[in-house]
């Protein structure tokens, strides 16, 4: 069964809608179901209205109709809290008109930490909110591989403590769904639980990015701004590909983890704030050690609780499961005629090596389920390299045959070993003792140069 999603309604009367477009691009990229509109009409009701878990309203020009739209859904009784997103400019005018609604507002332009932290504070007071998230964390984590059941288990017990978490496993292998149970299962499910990918903020901006800053810190810092950490409070912090921080930012972490207490930047006065950890990498940390790119200190900090995410191919009985699960979820989404996967497709899909892991399965069944035009999935409508193991060669010459089975050979090979070597081509050459010049050569050959 597909488990439940969180339902967001944003109601849109601008313009040009285009911060409800924003607004659901970040939403939908935590898998909040979301619906928008584009009425300032007070009887907007509509069924996605009605069983929405939050309400999004997005202030028109006008001041009379914002304060007009608000109090009409205000006024519902439907259970739904309502998040206003509001500019400067009508913020105090609406607090005087609306004393009765929630103070929690966005306020244009959106930064999408801020979204999500106000997002689920809300939903966090509302105990069926609370529910509907507890449920669906728990739900998505699809697998009966006794590697991922032994991971499952210890989940609820690494949610009762505080101490920082450490999910190792290779990329689309399920860490952020575990950061969200950790989460959601701890005392803190109430408050944020902020995810940031330390890889795709600039070295120079990230402890801005975590601990804020003031007026005038460095230059373009035209306003003060707060932190992720601030943000968080009393909530998660979750740091994906943690070994893309530089050795600065590792110091300033290690602090802030130890101590609870950090400065802004620009700032000579130390803040405290109560926020757990979990961090998150797909590389070999001791390497990164090794290499002096990784301190120590930090990994020891971060290994209080470490969980090994296993790879999609090490659990090929969960294939099937996955499967299923992201067919109904993405057929959902506008398929209306039943299809199903012919048995030797399925079969193609479990001896598939999958080096994208779940990530790589999910974007694999959303093709199908958007493209396929027949009621039964073939091997042969499978957008992926299928082995020979399960390709019929019969109609082959013996010296074609041959050839296909070595190419499938070498592109399997290569791929199972540039995974267990994290990308890194010397290393992978020397362990297939090939000389690295001619091991880039079959990496290119065979278009594998997503691991380099």
């Amino acid at each position: 069964m597909q488990p439940p999603r969180i339902v967001v309604l944003i109601v849109d009367d601008s313009r040009d809608q285009q911060v409800g477009v924003e607004l659901r691009s970040i939403l939908e990229g935590v898998d909040y179901q979301v619906y928008l509109k584009t009425s300032s009409n007070p009887e907007l009701a509509s069924d996605s209205e009605t069983r929405a878990d939050l309400i999004i309203s997005i202030s028109p020009a006008s001041k009379n109709n914002a304060i007009k739209l608000l109090t009409a859904l205000n006024e519902r009784g439907c259970g739904s809290p309502v998040l206003p997103v509001l500019t400067r400019e009508n913020l105090n005018e609406l607090r005087e008109k609306l004393p009765g609604l929630t103070n929690d507002f966005l306020v244009t332009p959106l930064r999408s930490t801020e979204v999500l932290a106000r997002v689920q504070e809300i939903l966090s007071r509302s105990a069926l909110g609370q529910q509907t998230m507890e449920t669906s964390e728990l739900a998505r984590l699809i697998g009966e591989d006794a590697k991922f059941v032994e991971i499952k288990r210890k989940l609820p017990l690494a949610a009762r403590q505080q101490a920082p978490v450490l999910l190792t496993g290779e990329t689309g292998t399920g860490k952020e769904l575990c950061a969200h149970a950790i989460h959601y299962l701890s005392p803190r499910a109430g408050k944020p639980f902020l995810p940031i990918n330390c890889g795709a903020v600039p070295l120079e901006l990230f402890e801005s990015e975590l601990f804020g800053h003031k007026k005038g810190a460095f230059t373009g810092a035209w306003a003060a701004q707060t932190g992720l950490v601030e943000e968080a409070e009393g909530g998660t912090l979750f740091l994906d590909e943690i070994e893309s921080l530089s050795l600065v930012a590792q110091v300033k972490l290690l602090r802030f983890i130890e101590h609870h207490t950090y400065y802004s930047v620009g700032s000579a006065k130390p803040r405290h704030a109560d926020v757990r950890i979990i961090a998150a990498t797909n590389l070999d940390l001791w390497e990164r050690i090794r290499q002096g790119a990784f301190r120590a200190d930090l990994y020891f900090r971060l290994t209080v609780m470490n969980l090994n995410l296993p790879p999609l191919r090490e659990r090929r009985a969960d294939i099937p499961l996955l499967v299923n699960y992201f067919w109904l979820r993405h057929a959902n989404g506008g398929a209306t005629r039943e299809r199903r996967l012919s048995p030797q497709a399925m079969e193609a899909l479990c001896n598939y090596t999958w080096p994208g892991n779940i990530r790589e399965l999910e974007n694999v069944v959303q093709q199908l389920v958007v493209f396929s035009d027949t009621e039964t999935v073939e091997t042969a409508d499978l957008p992926i390299a299928i082995p020979v193991s399960v390709r019929p060669t019969f109609n082959l010459s013996f010296r074609e045959a041959r050839s296909q089975v070595l190419a499938n050979f070498e592109k399997t090979y290569l791929e199972q070993l540039l995974q267990s070597n994290h990308g890194n081509l010397t290393r992978a050459a020397k362990e297939a003792k090939k000389d690295r010049r001619t091991f880039s050569r079959l990496v290119k050959k065979y278009h594998l140069g997503r691991f380099q």
